[in-house]
């Protein structure tokens, strides 16, 4: 794997290439522009609506089935206005498919090609077409955007397949085990971050790699790489940019054991383009 390809450029791809998951297929009235709708409150949709807390990355992998291979969380609205927002561009599509502003987003991708999402949004209305689905799933609601995909209005909304979203729903009422797929590498990711992402690795530089960005005060920045069972040549390239990192004005703090090698590199805010250019392996 090249050295030079960073994860900072993961995180851009993998909150962009959501847009395509939204916006392909057929075109029809229940995914339509919703500009010219008028809003409704949630209180407009029948049956339960979902009251979840999604404020980091396990908060969705607790409600999140097996086999996903890539998930991400970002907080939007706790970057805005931070050099992090330039990390996720223009979001105004994603917005678009609430006719609301999108404040959180959880993404996870499985195996087989399905995908489950979840985002709060501001306001907390209904603002775009949908039909509703003939039946209620476990007392809620699921309304149908069209292209096989379903929406489940709350706090977060939830948007996806119908097979993923019942799955995330049995979850939150307890009758479902959460994802511990990643549960060892997790165990060296502190909460906080407002810019997460796991990933599997295949055949590449780790079995799996956490990346999260930090805002830590209005002055400092932190980006925490996390990896699985590293490869020699991973552990070789961290110990050498850690070794000259001060000329580069940031600063490392390396650990590791057995299975897990975890680095956190922090910069100054006004140098945050060096460490968004620091290779992660």
């Amino acid at each position: 794997m090249n050295q030079k390809y960073i994860a900072i450029f993961l995180a851009v791809i993998m909150v962009m290439s959501i847009l395509p998951f939204f916006f392909t297929g057929n075109s029809n009235q229940a995914n339509g522009d919703s500009s010219s709708l008028e809003a409704a409150s949630f209180d407009s949709i029948p049956g339960k609506h979902v009251d979840y807390e999604l404020n980091s990355i396990e908060d969705g992998l607790a409600v999140t089935a097996e086999d996903a291979v890539a998930v991400q969380y970002f907080d939007f609205q706790a970057i805005s206005g931070t050099p992090l927002e330039l990390i996720t561009g223009n979001t105004s599509q994603l917005d678009g498919i609430y006719g609301a502003q999108v404040t959180k987003m959880y993404r996870a991708q499985y195996l087989n090609g399905t995908e489950l999402s979840m985002h709060e949004i501001s306001p907390e209305v209904v603002a775009f077409q949908y039909y509703l689905a003939p039946e209620l799933y476990n007392g809620y609601q699921l309304l149908s955007r069209g292209n096989n995909v379903y929406n489940v209005v709350g706090e977060p909304m939830m948007f996806g397949e119908k097979a993923q979203l019942e799955s995330a729903l049995d979850a939150i009422e307890g009758e479902a085990a959460p994802n511990t797929e990643f549960g060892r590498i997790l165990e060296f990711v502190e909460p906080g971050a407002e810019i997460q992402q796991l990933i599997v690795v295949d055949d590449g530089f780790a079995d799996q790699y956490y990346f999260g960005l930090n805002l830590e005060d209005e002055s400092t920045l932190s980006r925490t790489t996390v990896y699985l069972n590293p490869t020699e040549g991973t552990m070789n390239n961290v110990t050498s940019l850690a070794a000259n990192s001060s000329e580069r004005a940031l600063s490392y703090d390396v650990y590791s054991e057995d299975d897990i090698l975890k680095v956190t590199v922090t910069s100054d805010v006004s140098n945050f383009y060096s460490l968004a250019m620091e290779p992660a392996w």
